[in-house]
C-alpha cells in the first residue's frame, strides 16, 4: 500500500477505535450509560485533533480526506453498533440520527488538525 492508503486506513481504524472506546465501551447497550467511561468524553475532540494533525503531517495529497476517512470509520462502526443493538431490542437507539450529528461535531477538530498540518507544511516550504 502507498503512504496515502496507509494514512486513510489508519484514519478509518482510528474512527473505529473512537467508536469502541467512547460509544460501545465493550458493554451491552443497557449498561453503557450507567458504568464508568473508559475515557472521558472531553478527550474525544482532543484525540480527533491530534489524529488529524499527525496523520496529515508530511502528506502531499488532499489533507481533508484523512479526517473524512476518520469520520467515515466512526460512522461505519456506529452504524454496525446500532444494527447489533437494535437486533436485540428494536427500541434501542431511538435517537440514532442525533448520534451521527454528535459524532460529526465531536470529531470536527480532526479537520482543524489537518488545517494546522497544512499551515505547518506551508511554513516549511516558505522557509526551506
Amino acid at each position: 500500500m502507498s503512504s496515502r492508503e496507509w494514512r486513510y486506513a489508519s484514519a478509518v481504524f482510528m474512527g473505529v477505535m473512537f467508536d469502541a472506546v467512547f460509544l460501545w465501551k465493550f458493554r451491552p447497550y443497557t449498561a453503557r450509560e450507567h458504568g464508568p467511561d473508559l475515557l472521558p468524553w472531553y478527550l474525544l475532540p482532543v484525540l480527533a485533533f491530534v489524529a488529524g494533525l499527525l496523520l496529515t503531517l508530511g502528506f502531499d495529497g488532499k489533507k481533508r480526506w484523512v479526517p473524512v476517512a476518520l469520520l467515515g470509520g466512526f460512522f461505519a462502526a456506529n452504524a454496525c453498533l446500532i444494527v447489533a443493538d437494535c437486533s436485540a431490542d428494536p427500541t434501542n437507539h431511538n435517537l440514532w440520527p442525533f448520534e451521527f450529528v454528535l459524532i460529526a461535531v465531536a470529531t470536527a477538530p480532526a479537520f482543524l488538525g489537518a488545517g494546522v498540518s497544512h499551515l505547518i507544511g506551508r511554513g516549511r516550504k516558505v522557509s526551506g
